[in-house]
C-alpha cells in the first residue's frame, strides 16, 4: 500500500455513518455502482474486509470500526486546514508593510492598493512615505516589508520588480522664459540657474548623469530634497526643475507648466523587497496592480 485514498476514506466513512450504499450515493452525489466500487478499491488497498452483507444489510467489521474511529480526527483536522487555506488567501492576521515615494500619493498607489484590498480584505495593509534614503534601511532592519520607488540597480540583497518607465519633464513657472515652449531642452540650463535633487536618489543621479554626458554645467543649483520642495523652489525662484511623469498630478492646479523633455529621460519605478524573505501572494497581487494601475495613469494628458 502505496497511501490512503483520502476520497476514498471519505466513501468509507459515509458508508459507515449512513448504513447502506444507496445513502452514502445520495450525501456524496455519486452513483451507487461508484460508491460500491471505491468501498472494494479501498477495501483492496487496505487488505481488510470492511462490510459484510448480511440478511442484505451492510454491517461494518471490528477493522473498520476501528478505522472510523481513528480517521476522525484527520477529517477534523482537514478541516481546520481548510479554513487556514481561506484565512491565508484572504490575508486574515497577515500585515504587508510598504514604504514609498511622495510621489505615489496620489497617482497609482491609492488605486493599487485599493484593488488589492479588493483581493485580500482581511489583509492588514500599513502605508507609509519615505525617500529612497530611508527606504533601504527600513527594509535593512524589517520594519518595512516593500518599497516602491526609483529601481536600485544591481542589488544582490533586493528583490526587485519592475512597474514601468517613468519619463522626466520640466517644470517651470509661467513667466519662465521657457515656458512658451513645447519641449524643454536640457542645454538651456547651461550656465544658468535649476533647482535640483539629490544627486545620491535615482531622480537626482539621472538628470546629473545627462548634463554630465552632455556637458551642460548650470551657473549654480538649488537642491531640494523631495519633489515638493522642488517645485515651491522653482515657483518662488523663477526657475526650472526635472521631476517624474507621476508627480504631474499632483502639480495640476499650481499654474507651473510642466513639459517633455527635448531628449528622454527614463526612471525606473521598482518594488523592492529583501531577497531572503520568500514571495507572499499579497506582494505578487500589488505588483500586478501598480503595473495596471501605472499604465492607466500615464495615459493621462501632461498638462
Amino acid at each position: 500500500m502505496n497511501g490512503i485514498n483520502l476520497h476514498r476514506l471519505q466513501v468509507f466513512r459515509t458508508v459507515f455513518e449512513t448504513g447502506s450504499v444507496s445513502a452514502a450515493a445520495r450525501v456524496i452525489r455519486l452513483s451507487q455502482p461508484t460508491v460500491s466500487r471505491h468501498v472494494q478499491i479501498f477495501e483492496d488497498e487496505l487488505g481488510l474486509l470492511l462490510f459484510r452483507n448480511v440478511s442484505g444489510r451492510l454491517e461494518p467489521t471490528w477493522e473498520a470500526q476501528r478505522l472510523y474511529a481513528e480517521s476522525g480526527g484527520l477529517f477534523e483536522r482537514l478541516g481546520q486546514v481548510e479554513q487556514s487555506v481561506d484565512s491565508i488567501r484572504r490575508g486574515k492576521q497577515e500585515a504587508l508593510r510598504i514604504m514609498a515615494t511622495a510621489a505615489l500619493a496620489n497617482a497609482v498607489l491609492p488605486d493599487a492598493i485599493g484593488k488589492l484590498h479588493g483581493q485580500f480584505p482581511d489583509l492588514e495593509v500599513v502605508l507609509d512615505g519615505g525617500r529612497q534614503s530611508n527606504q533601504l534601511p527600513s527594509l535593512q532592519e524589517g520594519s518595512t516589508d516593500l518599497v516602491v520607488g526609483g529601481a536600485w540597480g544591481d542589488r544582490p540583497e533586493l528583490r526587485q520588480w519592475i512597474i514601468g518607465l517613468m519619463p522626466l519633464v520640466a517644470v517651470v513657472p509661467p513667466d519662465h522664459p521657457r515656458a512658451g515652449e513645447e519641449v524643454f531642452d536640457l542645454a538651456w540650463l547651461q550656465g544658468c540657474d535649476y533647482v535640483n535633487h539629490n544627486i545620491h536618489a535615482p531622480l537626482g543621479a539621472l538628470v546629473e548623469a545627462e548634463l554630465a554626458r552632455r556637458g551642460i554645467e548650470p551657473r549654480r543649483r538649488l537642491t531640494a530634497l523631495s519633489i515638493p520642495f522642488s517645485v515651491g523652489l522653482a515657483r518662488g525662484a523663477g526657475l526650472c526643475t526635472v521631476v517624474d511623469r507621476l508627480s504631474v498630478r499632483t502639480l495640476r492646479g499650481s499654474g507651473m507648466r510642466m513639459l517633455p523633455l527635448a531628449e528622454p529621460l527614463e526612471l525606473e519605478l521598482a518594488a523592492a523587497q529583501m531577497a531572503n524573505r520568500p514571495e507572499r501572494s499579497p506582494v505578487a497581487a500589488f505588483i500586478s496592480a501598480m503595473r495596471s494601475a501605472y499604465a492607466k495613469a500615464l495615459a493621462e494628458p501632461l498638462n
